[in-house]
């Protein structure tokens, strides 16, 4: 990549006169480190090439393009902490969109933006609105917003088209929505709203997605997900009930730390399909009943519950290809667990165990009454090891080792 400086308009553009359509090859770089190269750029309708604003470009602060339409590379604006507007507001695509660490920007306007490539918005540390038009960015490839005081994504919330999104770490983000039907890459949404005013995340049109997480949030809405190609995740989130009432498939389903979390829903979920795909749900402390997943037959990788559960409720489940771990500080009865053991459902070692302390993932030892593990041996049965006297819900260890015998 090659790189030039704006020092006058005549020298910086080619057809510039006609304000037309200026370039460079299109693989290089123009920076602007002057306001006379803001002001020859504007001057453009369409430009060819990339182009890169750096400390110096502003003019008092302002940094104005308005009159330019088209930029087919792209347009970046890093690590200036003078400039405090920008504008394009006839610019309606560009290649990507790189503003980075403008740390006393506080008014961003592009009121024409319909397309972009790649957007990304980090370190706009005093930006608290985007003055973007109706309905804005329709599409782009994907949208990173970063550590930001934005209060809202007005103007990026009418995307229809886009591959992948990140939003995190804007303490003032109190709502994002947006209303577009398929993300083949990742979704990622945490650690905004630290101010603790609640975070709504609706995606209410999403259908499929390549994966999915979601942390810090009051509410998630996504009714109409079908199918999540790797992990479907739910982090330290505040909301109190999860419902998917249409989603079939996942790569993964996982649920750790929603300390509010009592009730999910995802009544037709019927395989975790993702080579070593988990099912997980792991100290939501409120959940006292695992059940809402009737429909679940088959999980490729672990079946890993802890947390403080009384009960497990899986009644179509019929493959697991890895291990199933079942662990809660509340009393337990084990029945249901040894009994997917028996039938051979489970491949992979299967850990039970009521009344712990400290209730570990796969992989780690339980302690104490009610404690059971099993080791599966190639070509041989699977073998089922009471450690203590399992006495849970009135059933014996008698009881249990007579119905092994059957």
């Amino acid at each position: 990549m090659t790189f030039s400086k704006y020092l006058l308009p005549a020298v910086a553009f080619v057809s510039a006169a006609s304000a037309a359509s200026c370039s460079i090859d299109s693989t290089s770089t123009t920076t602007i480190v002057n306001p006379a190269g803001v002001t020859a750029l504007a001057g453009c309708t369409t430009y060819s090439g990339n182009v890169a604003l750096e400390t110096g470009a502003a003019n008092a602060g302002i940094v104005d393009l308005d009159g330019i339409q088209a930029i087919t590379g792209t347009l970046s604006y890093q690590d200036d902490d003078t400039v405090q507007t920008f504008s394009a507001n006839d610019l309606t695509t560009t290649g990507d969109l790189q503003l980075g660490n403008l740390t006393q920007l506080s008014s961003l306007s592009m009121t024409s933006l319909a397309s972009v490539g790649n957007l990304n918005f980090t370190g706009l540390s005093i930006l608290q609105t985007l003055t973007f038009g109706d309905p804005g960015v329709t599409k782009a490839i994907s949208v990173l917003v970063t550590n930001t005081e934005l209060n809202s994504l007005t103007g990026l919330d009418g995307l229809t088209q886009v591959d992948s999104i990140s939003v995190d770490n804007n303490p003032y983000l109190s709502t994002i929505s947006m209303d577009f039907t398929t993300i083949m890459g990742s979704l990622d949404i945490g650690a905004n709203d630290v101010a603790g005013n609640g975070l709504s995340v609706s995606f209410q049109s999403l259908q499929s997605a390549g994966s999915a997480t979601f942390r810090n949030a009051t509410t998630v809405s996504i009714p109409a997900l079908i199918n999540v190609t790797q992990n479907l995740g739910f982090y330290g989130n505040d909301f109190q009930s999860l419902s998917c009432p249409n989603l079939t498939q996942a790569g993964g389903v996982i649920f750790v730390s929603n300390d509010m979390l009592s009730s999910i829903s995802m009544p037709l979920l019927k395989t975790i399909n993702s080579n070593n795909g988990t099912f997980q749900i792991a100290n939501n402390t409120l959940l006292t009943s695992i059940t809402g997943f009737g429909d679940l037959k088959n999980v490729n990788g672990n079946v890993d519950l802890t947390g403080n559960f009384t009960s497990v409720n899986l009644p179509d489940l019929t493959n697991v290809g890895g291990a199933l771990n079942v662990q809660t500080s509340a009393n337990f009865n084990c029945n249901n667990i040894t009994s997917l053991e028996s039938s051979q459902v489970v491949k992979g070692s299967v850990t039970c165990a009521g009344e712990q302390s400290n209730p570990g993932g796969v992989g780690s030892t339980p302690t104490g009454t009610g404690a059971s593990t099993s080791t599966p041996t190639k070509g041989a049965a699977v073998h089922y090891e009471a450690h203590a006297p399992l006495v849970m819900g009135g059933t014996s260890l008698l009881a249990v080792l007579l119905q092994m015998l059957l």
